[in-house]
Order: C-alpha cells, then sequence, then structure tokens
C-alpha cells in the first residue's frame, strides 16, 4: 500500500521490523545473520518496553542460488534482485507502520529507500551515518563489493541493476554523510560533483556531535517531505562496537550517538530507519547486539518515556 505523498511519521504508528538477511554485497557472509541474531537478542520485547508497539514483520533471504561467488555482473544482477524485492515488500507494509530495515550488508540500502519512496509517494531524505561513503560504481569500486555502492546507486549512478528499481531516486540536496572517515577519490569526487554534504568525524570532534546533526536534520528535513535514516555500524567506534564487516578506528561513541537519535522521536516527518552490517559471528557474548538495541531504542522510543539510565559500559562521549 502506498501512502499518500508528504505522510509523516505519527505517535500511534506501529514498528513493522524487517530482516533483509543478505551479504551478497560484503566480502564476508557473516552479516546475513545478523537479521536473526537481532531478532532472538530482544529486540522487538526492548521496543515495546519503550513504548510502541511493534512486530517482526519478515525476514527476506537471498535465493540459495545467489549466495555463490560471481563476476562482476552477476553480482550486481543478485544484488539488484534482492534489492528490489526488498523494495517492494517495504513499499506494501500497511500504511499504518513505520519500517525498521535490519541488514544484512549495506547493498540492501539500495532497496530499502527506494521501496520508503515508492511507500511515501517521493523521494525521502537521507542521513546516511557511515564510516564510508559507500558511493562507488562499479567503473570506480577498488574492492568490487556492492556493498560499496548503494548510495551511488540511490543518487541514480552507476549500473541500472542498482539504479533501475522501483520508487524514486533520492535529491542529493537533501541527503548527507555523517561519521565518514574512510573513502577512495572517486566515490567522494562523486559526492562533491552532487551536492551531497559530508560531514566527516573530524568536522565531528571539531564541532560536535550535536551540532553535526542538528545540520544533517535541517538538510535532510528541508520542505518536511520526510526523512529517513540508514546507520551502518561501522560508523561506530570498534571499541565499542566491533562486530562489523569493516571496522574502522576512531568512530562515533555509542552513547553519543544514541542521545543524538532521541531526537527522531520529536520528529513527525521521520518515516523509516535501517540498520544493517552487524556480524553476530563477531558478537559471542552478545554485548554489540545489546547496544544497537539501545541505538533502536534510543531512536523510536516514546518521546514521553524517561531517558535510560546509565550504562557505563558505553560511557563514552564525543
Amino acid at each position: 500500500m502506498t501512502l499518500p505523498a508528504g505522510t509523516p511519521q505519527q505517535p500511534e504508528q506501529a514498528l513493522a521490523l524487517l530482516g533483509a538477511a543478505s551479504a551478497l554485497g560484503a566480502p564476508d557472509p557473516g552479516s546475513a545473520r545478523g537479521p536473526s541474531a537481532l531478532e532472538g537478542s530482544g529486540l522487538v520485547a526492548s521496543l515495546r518496553a519503550a513504548g510502541r508497539t511493534a512486530r517482526w514483520s519478515a525476514t527476506l533471504e537471498p535465493s540459495p542460488l545467489s549466495d555463490t561467488a560471481h563476476d562482476m555482473r552477476t553480482s550486481l544482477q543478485v544484488n539488484g534482485a534482492f534489492a528490489t524485492r526488498l523494495a517492494d515488500a517495504i513499499a506494501g507494509l500497511p500504511a499504518g507502520e513505520f519500517p525498521l530495515v535490519l541488514g544484512g550488508d549495506h547493498a540492501i540500502a539500495t532497496g530499502t529507500w527506494r521501496g520508503v519512496g515508492h511507500r511515501i509517494g517521493q523521494a525521502p531524505g537521507l542521513i546516511w551515518i557511515d564510516a564510508h561513503l559507500d558511493s562507488h560504481t562499479a567503473h570506480t569500486t577498488h574492492s568490487g563489493n556492492i556493498h560499496g555502492m548503494p548510495l551511488a546507486a540511490l543518487l541514480g549512478e552507476g549500473a541500472p541493476e542498482l539504479t533501475d528499481l522501483p520508487g524514486p531516486c533520492l535529491d542529493p540536496a537533501r541527503c548527507c554523510v555523517v561519521g565518514a572517515r574512510a573513502w577512495e577519490a572517486e566515490e567522494h569526487a562523486l559526492l562533491q560533483r552532487l551536492g551531497v554534504r559530508i560531514f566527516t568525524m573530524d568536522e565531528v570532534h571539531h564541532r560536535g556531535l550535536h551540532a553535526v546533526m542538528g545540520d544533517a536534520l535541517a538538510i535532510t528535513r528541508a520542505g518536511g517531505r520526510g526523512f529517513g535514516l540508514s546507520l551502518d555500524l561501522d560508523a561506530l567506534d570498534p571499541g565499542e562496537l566491533p562486530a562489523v564487516t569493516c571496522p574502522e578506528p576512531d568512530g562515533l561513541g555509542v552513547a553519543s550517538l544514541a542521545a543524538e537519535l532521541r531526537r527522531l522521536r520529536a520528529c513527525p516527518d521521520f518515516v523509516a530507519m535501517e540498520i544493517v552490517e552487524y556480524r553476530p559471528d563477531l558478537d559471542p557474548d552478545g554485548l554489540c547486539a545489546a547496544r544497537i538495541v539501545k541505538l533502536a531504542q534510543s531512536a523510536l522510543g516514546r518521546e514521553t518515556m524517561p531517558a535510560p539510565s546509565a550504562d557505563p559500559s558505553v560511557a563514552k562521549v564525543q
């Protein structure tokens, strides 16, 4: 079901959690198990405890024939096919539900945000929280991994297998990257050419995360037309959240990001959220899963709920 253009998140909206169990775009299959591990971690119960009606809607998995080594063209095809299925699933959620998509590697974002655009009738603004820019194309990639391409594809750049999906392309003027600290020159040049604002970790350190997130919200909420947030967990400092595919040093603190995500509770135009790249095989004690749950609660709990009690294990402040 497609919502009318500009439909905002409403306080009574239920949360629909949708797993996207694909690691087709990553060099390691571990992130494909992320959704099931988060489902088993008590995420739904935790969101209910934070005052929200929540359900696990479904978990999408690639065809077994897709999950094999293949050349670039085939890789683009299988990733595009999975993204199309995900976009259709998001667009088809009941109108009274707010999508929380759980990956999987970040290649799934090509389906998530095209599906959200189809759902609300126009492209959402998007805050992309990530250590990387994810803005390569098949012609510029250094690694050959599709999870390094989704933001470029969402902006209409790259192979048609990733760009020709149902739903509108994003408007670069209403997109920004927060927490970036590792990229190649080609993808940085692409985002600069398109006019996407990049808030690097150097800027976060200089100005503070609160100021940066304020600017990010202003960019993506322009016109009140709905916005979303895509969180690649490698944006977090690996000293606090190491269970990711491509960790990068000097990242965001869990506690400081959680505090900023609470600001989303007061945004009636917040229309969808995505969390990706969790590796449960690198999280034997479940500590990273617990911190991911806290981040989801911070963004999606009721604004009337009291602030969570301090957790010394996530006490790092930016």
